[in-house]
């Protein structure tokens, strides 16, 4: 009885109420089918009879007729006349045997329909015209069964054939709605649909009480849930029957789900990052202890609008609202929060669209990450370098300087003792001066670059130009290989400074070939990184990976007359343009610099 407490009743109820009808339906059609063919039948037999009894009738052949009456040469009129009055009492013979029965003789020669009424112009429709020739062409009888939208017509078509030859077609018919067969139906109708109202109206009555015991259990489980909406550690009290076992179903998971909940708490009060989830309304429905603490929300922040809780001011609020109704997504976005602290916070912010798995919007999730004391530590680290940088500077600048200086003051001593200078002296004192007037140009640059105007330009364009003045000067000597892309965006640069970076790769790519080689300069645009590279490769000795990591540092040079400044320069320039600079090398096989450049 336990098992039988719901389902099973529901079960019953749907059988009583759709199989029994159905059933019923089906064998009361089927009854009304089986009349109504028997009656159709019967018809047909009838219609049958009659147009073979007007055939019988009719005992010579119309054409036979008009001659013997000397029609012949007559107008069609006439002929129609003279013959219609014999068949019509032909017809109306046969009719007093079957008054139900329409008769009537289409005469193909003249185009003609008898019916016995005496009418001889055209009564007779396309539909019947139709049937005529096919009646004619076939050779045989012809059945047709009109439905109720025709009048419910049963119709059956003889072909009046004399000596072989088919003079005409003999149309017998009768109209279902006179002999009552219709209403026939109707009644057999009435007791099927009356059969079926008693069993829907029997089931009806359990219906009710189902139904009521359905909706009083959908009430329980309905105020269970609510109860536990407002509190997870309750549970629904126990039922009977299949609903007890919804009710543990039900207990089980609002469980799991504050198990869930518990392991969720736990696990975003862990995190060194602070994460608040907004809903498509924009309120705040949950927020982990760095959160409130950050932002300063207050204790009853579920529930109110992200308007309400963070300052106006605040650029957080603009980019929630797009997130919200264009669902963009804002990820790494530096932040200056103060909040109505001494000190502000360096937040590293990101907001996301929370979307269900068909993409419809449910919410956002801001993740906010406290980078101020790491920025500090970054801010300490980077001091400690440049003081670093600074003394091998200072370090790298009077090495330099010194050899110079050496060469001069030996030089004068020198005239101070012959009380003379010579040309040797002189020639040499002012190239020791123009080396260290080059020196100190490239240390000022080093030190102080000159101020990048950042402008639109191709990058093409600036190759082709350097490329050809370097070909005109090392022709024959070094093979310049261009690759270069035809569909590269232009890029942000100031078109002097880049073309220094160029130059002096170039010129150390020229200083690893003292022999000659290949030079190789490629573009390309990267869309994924919105850059574009530009690679220029030699051929030459290549550089050992324990130097590649001092490559771009101020005065180190592997070269006896390397300042060492050339390739630090090209890296201060290409880090002013906000851009990148790679190496790669390998002995004995070359070395290629990539530079990365925004477009």
């Amino acid at each position: 009885m336990r098992k039988f407490f719901f389902g099973n009743r529901i079960l019953f109820l749907v059988t009583l109420l759709l199989i029994l009808p159905v059933l019923l339906t089906v064998y009361m059609i089927h009854i009304i089918k089986n009349s109504e063919l028997s009656l159709l039948e019967h018809q047909k037999a009838e219609l049958n009879q009659a147009a073979y009894l007007l055939d019988q009738n009719l005992t010579v052949s119309l054409d036979d007729y008009l001659t013997e009456h000397g029609l012949t040469n007559k107008t069609p009129q006439e002929k129609t006349v003279t013959l219609g009055s014999f068949v019509d009492s032909k017809i109306n013979d046969v009719k007093r045997e079957y008054p139900n029965v329409h008769l009537g003789l289409y005469y193909a020669p003249l185009d003609v329909f008898f019916d016995g009424t005496g009418r001889f112009d055209v009564n007779f429709s396309l539909r019947r015209k139709k049937a005529f020739e096919e009646t004619m062409t076939r050779r045989t009888s012809l059945v047709q069964n009109l439905g109720p939208e025709e009048g419910g017509i049963v119709e059956i078509y003889r072909p009046f054939t004399r000596n072989g030859k088919v003079e005409g077609v003999i149309r017998s018919a009768e109209y279902l709605s006179e002999v009552g067969f219709y209403g026939k139906r109707r009644h057999i109708e009435m007791i099927a649909y009356s059969t079926i109202a008693i069993v829907v109206l029997t089931g009806f009555g359990g219906a009710i009480y189902i139904f009521r015991d359905l909706v009083l259990q959908v009430r329980f489980i309905k105020q269970g849930l609510k109860t536990l909406e407002e509190d997870l550690s309750q549970t629904m009290p126990p039922a009977q029957g299949e609903l007890g076992e919804i009710v543990e179903g039900i207990n089980g998971f609002a469980r799991r789900i504050a198990e869930l909940n518990l392991y969720t708490e736990t696990m975003l009060a862990v995190i060194d990052e602070a994460i608040v989830v907004v809903n498509a309304g924009g309120e705040v429905v949950l927020a982990n202890n760095l959160a409130r603490e950050l932002f300063a929300l207050p204790e009853g922040y579920k529930g109110h609008v992200f308007n309400e809780l963070f300052s106006k001011t605040s650029p957080l609020i603009d980019c929630l609202q797009r997130t919200l109704k264009e669902e963009k997504a804002f990820r790494d976005l530096m932040l200056n929060w103060g909040n109505g602290q001494k000190n502000s916070r360096q937040l590293l912010l990101s907001i996301l669209p929370l979307k269900t798995a068909s993409g419809q919007l449910l919410g956002a999730v801001i993740n906010c990450r406290d980078l101020t004391e790491r920025m500090r530590l970054e801010e300490k680290v980077r001091r400690q370098e440049r003081l670093a940088a600074l003394g091998k500077l200072v370090t790298g600048v009077a090495h330099e300087i010194r050899n110079p200086l050496t060469s001069i003051s030996c030089y004068i001593q020198h005239w101070l003792q012959n009380n003379r200078p010579n040309a040797q002296a002189l020639a040499t004192i002012q190239r020791e001066i123009a080396r260290l007037d080059y020196i100190v140009e490239q240390l000022l640059y080093f030190t102080k670059p000159a101020e990048a105007r950042l402008v639109q330009r191709d990058l093409n364009v600036l190759i082709r130009e350097l490329t050809e003045f370097f070909q005109e000067m090392h022709h024959g000597k070094y093979n310049l290989l261009l690759d270069l892309s035809t569909d590269l965006p232009p890029v942000w640069m100031d078109a002097e400074q880049m073309e220094r970076v160029v130059v002096n790769i170039i010129f150390n790519a020229i200083q690893a070939m003292p022999e000659g080689g290949t030079i190789s300069i490629t573009t390309a645009y990267l869309p994924d990184r919105q850059q574009v590279a530009m690679t220029i490769a030699d051929t030459g000795c290549g550089i050992p990976k324990e130097n590649l990591a001092h490559l771009f540092d101020p005065f180190y040079s592997t070269r006896p007359k390397g300042t060492g400044l050339g390739l630090a320069i090209a890296y201060e320039i290409v880090q002013a343009h906000g851009g990148q600079i790679e190496v790669e090398s390998e002995v004995g096989k070359g070395t290629r610099f990539t530079v990365y450049l925004r477009a």
